[in-house]
């Protein structure tokens, strides 16, 4: 079979160097949104505060490092092995079909 050669189209979409909507949406309301982050920090911290004096107390300070090699290392490690080996069984299934 010869090749058949193939005619490219390209698209390009641009904006207009004089619509000046288009950052309007980002700097709304700049105020509000910074208090809102703000406030939801600020009540997080309030309620891990206590936690957190109750684990210096019972000198549980060495549990913090554990928690996060187990959130940040561990767990990303086992879903990857898991999801791989879910994978592989699912082939295996569907190639016995």
């Amino acid at each position: 079979m010869g090749k058949v050669p193939i005619r490219l189209r390209e698209v390009v979409y641009t904006l207009s160097p004089f619509e000046q909507t288009v950052m309007n949406g980002v700097f709304k309301d700049v105020p509000e949104k910074l208090h809102r982050k703000f406030s939801e920090v600020r009540q997080r911290q309030t309620y891990i505060k206590p936690l957190v004096m109750a684990m210096r107390l019972l000198r549980l300070d060495f549990l913090q490092n554990w928690v996060d090699v187990g959130v940040f290392f561990l767990a990303p490690v086992a879903a990857t092995f898991a999801y791989a080996n879910n994978f592989l069984e699912k082939e295996k299934m569907h190639h016995r079909h």
